[in-house]
């Protein structure tokens, strides 16, 4: 099993939401689980984070896999764009999912629905 774990489940985690620590804990004993470097960006530049939420963020991060943005990553986000209104960041995650064949968990079920061929798992579901 691959998951694709975005930002939301990132920031839930380290806040102490349940649904989204028991998701991370889950992520961590799967075959393969990335994130995309653009929720690394949206992650550290969440203004509430203190220095201790920032450690503990890249300590967990370290265990996972980062997908650059890519010229490939790109090219899927335009197409994605073409298709479906989906914002910039988060065509760029659906798109590095995509790739990387692997189940996109996110709370933001709703915008990710629309991207066809997207296996998207709402982490309150598991």
């Amino acid at each position: 099993m691959r998951w694709f774990v975005d930002t939301n489940v990132w920031i839930g985690a380290v806040a102490g939401v349940p649904h989204a620590a028991n998701a991370v804990l889950k992520a961590a004993i799967i075959d393969w689980c990335g994130y995309s470097a653009i929720t690394r960006l949206e992650v550290f530049g969440f203004p509430e984070l203190t220095p201790a939420d920032e450690k503990h963020l890249a300590e967990l991060l370290a265990q996972f896999h980062e997908i650059p943005v890519s010229t490939v990553v790109i090219d899927e986000a335009i197409r994605l764009r073409k298709q479906v209104k989906i914002k910039v960041p988060d065509a760029l995650i659906a798109a590095s999912a995509l790739i990387e064949q692997a189940i996109l968990v996110t709370r933001n079920v709703t915008d990710f629905k629309k991207v066809t061929g997207l296996n998207v798992l709402d982490p309150v579901t598991l």
